[in-house]
Parts: C-alpha cells; sequence; structure tokens
C-alpha cells in the first residue's frame, strides 16, 4: 500500500488478537527521546488494548533496522515502529543505500509529539544574538566550527542549511550523540550546534550556552520569548521534528482504525502528556492517518531538497 493511507471505515477484522503482544521496535538505544516516549505510549496502549504492549530497541543504521523488520513484517497491527521523524524523511535522501522505500513500505498510523531544535552558541563566543552571530561568523571566515550529534541527522542537514544561507564559512564537525557533541560546545572546543530545546534551556539559564534561535514556524512554549530564525530573517528552518507511529504496507482499514483510536487515547492520558512536558515536546492532537500519511510526504520532499542542496552523503 502506498503511503497514502487507505480511509478509514471499520471492518470486521480481529485485532488485536487475544493474548497475542503488540511489539513496538525502535530503531535507537535505550534511554534516548524517542525510546522514552515509545514506553510510555506502549503502557498506555496496553491499558485500552487489554494485550502486552512491548517495546523492544533494534538500533543501528540510524533507526533502519528496525524500519527494515517492520516493512518486512505481517500487516496485522501487532508489529508497529516508533520513530523520529529523520528514519523516513532524511535517511532516505543521505543514506542512497536505505533498504526501505519510506513512501511505499509503512502504513503510518499516528503522529504523537513535535520537538524540533534549537540553536545554541558557546559563551567563548561574543555574540548574544542571531545578528551579531551572523557578523561575527563572517568577519572571522574559517574560525567557527559547529556540532553535529551525527552525520546525516537533523543538526548536520540543519548545520550546513545554516551555513549556506547565512554565507559563513564554518567546519563541521561530527558526534556520535548530542552529550558528546554538547561537552565540547560547553569547553568552547565547537562553538554552535542545533541541539533539543530541553537540553539547551538548562544550560542557558545559568549562562553556559546562549539560545539564538528557535527551528519551526511558532515559538516554543518552552522558551517563548526566544524568536524563531525565521522571525529573524533566516529562511530554511521553517518545520519543527516529530515522533510517530507506523506500522508495515497494506494494514487494512479495520486494523488501522483501531490502532489509531487506542494511539489517541493513549495520548490523551494525563500521565502521556505530562511526559511530553518534561521533555519539552508538544502534543499533536486529532491528527488522522491519512493526513500524517501527507506529512510524511511533504516532509520527506522536504528534506529531500534540503539535503540536494547541501550536497549531503553518507554512502
Amino acid at each position: 500500500m502506498v503511503i497514502a493511507a487507505t480511509p478509514l471505515r471499520v471492518l470486521a477484522q480481529e485485532f488485536p488478537r487475544a493474548g497475542k503482544p503488540v511489539r513496538i521496535l525502535v530503531g535507537f538505544a535505550p534511554g534516548g527521546p524517542t525510546d522514552i516516549q515509545a514506553r510510555a505510549l506502549a503502557n498506555e496502549m496496553a491499558k485500552v488494548l487489554e494485550v502486552p504492549v512491548i517495546v523492544e530497541n533494534k538500533p543501528g543504521a540510524s533507526g533502519g533496522i528496525g524500519a527494515v523488520e517492520v516493512a518486512r513484517s505481517e500487516p496485522d497491527g501487532h508489529t508497529l515502529m516508533y520513530i523520529s521523524d529523520g528514519v523516513v524523511t532524511q535517511n532516505p535522501h543521505t543514506l542512497k543505500s536505505t533498504p526501505y522505500n519510506a513512501l511505499k513500505d509503512f502504513t503510518p498510523v499516528a503522529r504523537l509529539t513535535t520537538g524540533g531544535v534549537v540553536l545554541v552558541s558557546a559563551p567563548s563566543l561574543p555574540v548574544k544574538t542571531l545578528k551579531e552571530f551572523i557578523a561575527y561568523g563572517k568577519s572571522h571566515p574559517g574560525q567557527l566550527a559547529y556540532a553535529s550529534f551525527g552525520a546525516g541527522t537533523v543538526s548536520h542537514i540543519y548545520g550546513e542549511v545554516l551555513r549556506m544561507n547565512t554565507g559563513i564559512d564554518m567546519v563541521h564537525v561530527p558526534y556520535k550523540g548530542s552529550s558528546d557533541a554538547l561537552k565540547d560546545l560547553l569547553a568552547g572546543r565547537v562553538h554552535v550546534m542545533f541541539d533539543a530545546p530541553s537540553t539547551a534551556v538548562q544550560y542557558a539559564k545559568d549562562g553556559r550556552l546562549r539560545i539564538l534561535g528557535t527551528a519551526g514556524a511558532v515559538r516554543r512554549g518552552l522558551i517563548p520569548d526566544v524568536p524563531t530564525l525565521l522571525e529573524q530573517g533566516l529562511p530554511g528552518f521553517e518545520t519543527r521534528g516529530w515522533n510517530g507511529l507506523l506500522g508495515p504496507a497494506k494494514m487494512s482499514a479495520g486494523v488501522l482504525q483501531k490502532l489509531y483510536e487506542a494511539v489517541d487515547t493513549a495520548a490523551h492520558t494525563q500521565a502521556f502528556r505530562n511526559l511530553l512536558a518534561q521533555m519539552a515536546f508538544d502534543p499533536v492532537d486529532n491528527e488522522l492517518p491519512l493526513v500524517f500519511a501527507e506529512r510524511v510526504r511533504s516532509d520527506y520532499e522536504m528534506w529531500g531538497s534540503y539535503v540536494r542542496k547541501t550536497k549531503i552523503s553518507l554512502d
């Protein structure tokens, strides 16, 4: 089934099967934001579906190992994956050998949260605003370095967009994760990076980092006084990242309907909402699978455009 989902209508369908667990695969190691959200969602879904809902971590290939397993699974609703958007919107463009088709191999079920990144600078850099940073960068060509939490990640892609759209000559320094990149940013060994707002806010409170702007079309509720990059006249950062639940292609309308209803109920529980607030993620409400499918397609095309412009390739 192509990623545009079948219109929802209730069909006679035995889902969930009594006693058969629902598996939610996460393509990253335990403890990260995607994993934490998946486990909280699974806990609430189990109460609704009245069967075990188990989260299994399948790290590797930027989320690709878990994605391939789901793509090859039976579309009975019992094997799903909880992903960050890059698995289906960015990886297919940066990893030319991705062993799955993002637009044909999955059925979008629900987009649950939006996050997004913020641009932060080291306190050693003598700037307090985006305008000052751009001016400083242009007057110090080749002297600045931006960190990313991995080649091909949103922090890398946005770093290249920043370099291109400001005209600043910067060097990319990739790390194996956000925590390693953050350590060097705090130490002043690199100068700027795109990072999660929850982390950035903690360090900005005591002056160890400065937040120069946020990605997305609107300001973040966590930091309402920080303008978006778009507001400050810098294009190319209009979208925010998201997390969502997908299943294999060819999932029937009946299974999709029941899954969506269970997920929607679970996502509206106070426990899940409280977790998102603690993690500085915003909930996505009442977005039907068909709308989510269109979101996947539009974001896939947008990130493809960015990757082609920046010429990022990990192969």
